[in-house]
């Protein structure tokens, strides 16, 4: 009774408790805009309320249990709320976060913490409560009442659009609006040239319009469960691309001024009326879901294909003539569509990619008697510490490139400890851990203060660089073979992997699953990195507290490796309650992220230029990582002279 009892505390006193504070803290750290309170907010937040109420009820009722992933039901549960989803209690959670937040006016709480309760729940399904619901009941209960359609050949049901509304379009408008009022700090104009001076045609607007009846009408007339299911798939991937640009890119484009007295000028004062003024134009969402519903009614035959491909261009040429877009935000929609259409096949290019970088082991004998190997993964970890170095110098200075240097050695001494304590063994005599890299740097940053060196300022350079060195050392990972999946058969899963086949990969010598489908998950972490990196330098230029990018590197790290672990299959990684070691790492790493972010830290200077210290820096360390992780001595029986056998 009593670890329950703690257990329920943790998630429904102390986790709200401290979201709370972390809001408040952060208003008072953060120069963040004002956000006027609402009542509707605490609408919202009963709501939400009322919806945790209902999901632990019908828990208690129909699972005989409590909501607790340490101890769960008994039973499977798809009535109440968990007929419509599959994890109510998050979404009401969330739910609850925003309404308090617009309650209570503040920003921090809306733009920050709710999202992090949200990427919080994410990565907990992800990475732990899906599989276990799989290994329990064989697949993951509740949403049957708005699931996606079937992919079958049938045509599309009334059900199906129902799901369609409520898992599609709906969540896209409200997200659309919500990050569409945000404020864009530093805003770009995205019109070229004498643009903005174009006059709006205002008889082009009925077209303009066109394109809600036109989503409409081409996801009615879907030919088949199955084209519909891939063309919904398809179209979320293409909102969250778009909406993450919104939030990287600062690009604006204010709509130009009509005559009001033109014809069908009432018209385009309603699609004007929605108040964001030119925010979250770049990529155009008309363009997009033009060419998306261009795309799906193409599947029905060639005289619909040549209707929607017809109307799409129309509805593309009145993002100019009606002054709602720049030419810019057109061609990004477009893009942003096709990438869209061709997720399923660019995934299937990467996971190709990554394969048959899996298997391009080579290696290289030096000296007397063959002593010396330089192995071929070892210039994928020396490019990534070079960048890193670079990115680091940017971030400081050629006049302080050196400190760059001392902490790219920190980080390579840390990660050679950490493998070594955690998960050397007579065939892995030279490992590195990326948490090892964590605590090097942060005791490096520590022992470096009293020496009068900014350890803030040298924390937050190793914080944006980090995702970088990451994403591209995640090639070493996958010719050396560590950091690899589990099969993708286990647990119910569906997804695509990759095959290791080369003799010399830890995932033959160790794991002995050469010839396996495994979980690309050295892809999966770089694509993150590749995110956050992104996210990390779109801070950096708002020029905000060093320890805001510390801290949001923590935190965002820190998810996405809790998400990769639960699909990473190496046999020499511990299990502890239920998570596998790294993955309690990735929490720690999580809250210190939290906490982090909530001290005052002064602001990041502008990056720099590289100048000849700054490449000279790069390629020095870059050649120690390279030599670290990449050269060996296998005829040699010291320790650490061998990376493997």
């Amino acid at each position: 009774m009593l670890p329950r009892l703690a257990y329920g505390a943790l998630f429904c006193l102390a986790l709200p408790t401290l979201l709370v504070l972390w809001a408040m803290r952060l208003e008072s750290v953060l120069d963040l805009p004002r956000l006027m309170p609402l009542a509707e907010g605490w609408w919202l937040a009963g709501a939400g309320f009322a919806g945790i109420a209902w999901s632990m009820i019908e828990l208690w009722r129909r699972g005989r249990g409590l909501p607790m992933n340490a101890f769960p039901p008994r039973d499977a549960v798809e009535s109440g709320p968990y007929r419509w989803l599959a994890h109510p209690i998050y979404v009401a959670a969330v739910l609850v976060a925003i309404g308090v937040s617009v309650g209570c006016g503040s920003f921090a709480g809306l733009a920050i913490v709710s999202p992090a309760l949200a990427l919080g729940a994410t990565a907990l399904v992800l990475g732990f409560e899906r599989q276990d619901l799989v290994r329990r009941f064989g697949r993951v209960p509740g949403g049957v009442g708005l699931c996606w359609p079937a992919d079958a050949p049938e045509p599309p049901t009334m059900a199906d659009q129902r799901a369609l509304w409520a898992r599609l379009f709906v969540p896209f408008l409200v997200l659309y609006e919500a990050i569409g009022h945000l404020p864009v700090p530093d805003p770009i104009d995205a019109r070229i040239g004498d643009e903005r001076f174009w006059p709006a045609l205002t008889w082009t607007t009925p077209i303009y319009s066109s394109v809600y009846p036109f989503v409409l009408i081409a996801s009615l007339a879907a030919p088949s469960q199955r084209a519909l299911r891939r063309w919904a798939l398809d179209a979320w991937f293409g909102i969250t691309l778009g909406l993450l640009a919104y939030l990287l890119v600062p690009l604006v484009a204010p709509p130009r001024p009509f005559d009001p007295t033109g014809l069908f000028a009432p018209l385009l004062t309603l699609e004007q009326s929605d108040g964001l003024a030119g925010r979250a134009a770049c990529p155009s969402f008309h363009v997009f879901w033009a060419i998306m519903a261009a795309a799906l009614l193409a599947q029905r035959g060639w005289r619909p294909a040549i209707f929607g491909c017809s109307l799409a261009i129309a509805i593309c040429a009145t993002c100019i003539t009606t002054g709602m877009h720049a030419l810019v935000d057109v061609f990004a929609g477009a893009t942003l569509a096709l990438i869209a259409i061709m997720r399923s096949h660019l995934w299937q290019s990467a996971l190709r990619w990554s394969e048959s970088v899996a298997n391009s082991w080579r290696e290289w004998h030096l000296g007397p008697h063959r002593s010396v190997r330089i192995i071929v993964h070892g210039l994928y970890a020396g490019l990534a510490a070079a960048v890193g170095t670079l990115l680091i110098g940017c971030a400081l200075g050629s006049e302080r490139a050196w400190q760059g240097g001392l902490l790219a050695a920190a980080s390579l001494v840390g990660a050679g400890l950490w493998g070594q304590y955690w998960v050397g063994s007579k065939k892995l005599l030279r490992p590195f851990g990326y948490f090892g890299s964590v605590l090097g740097v942060t005791l490096a940053c520590a022992i470096v203060i009293p020496f009068g060196l900014d350890a803030w300022h040298l924390a937050a350079a190793v914080a944006m660089a980090a995702p970088w060195v990451q994403a591209i050392g995640r090639l070493r990972c996958l010719v050396q073979g560590c950091c690899h999946g589990a099969p993708c058969a286990a647990a119910g899963s569906s997804a695509a992997g990759i095959v290791y086949r080369h003799p010399r990969s830890r995932v033959l010598t160790i794991a002995k699953l050469g010839g396996v489908e495994l979980h690309a998950t050295p892809l999966y972490s770089t694509v993150a990195n590749l995110l956050l990196g992104a996210i990390l330098i779109r801070l950096w230029f708002l020029a905000v507290p060093c320890s805001a990018i510390v801290g949001a590197y923590g935190l965002l790290a820190g998810l996405s490796r809790f998400a990769e672990e639960a699909h990473r299959g190496e046999p020499q990684t511990k299990i502890f309650g239920g998570l596998r070691f790294y993955q309690w790492c990735a929490l720690a790493l999580v809250g210190a992220g939290g906490i982090v972010s909530s001290i005052g830290s002064v602001a990041v200077p502008p990056l720099v230029r590289p100048d000849l210290t700054i490449a000279l820096w790069s390629a020095a360390i870059g050649a120690i990582h390279a030599f670290a992780m990449g050269v060996d001595f296998p005829t040699s029986h010291r320790r650490f002279a061998r990376l493997a056998d």
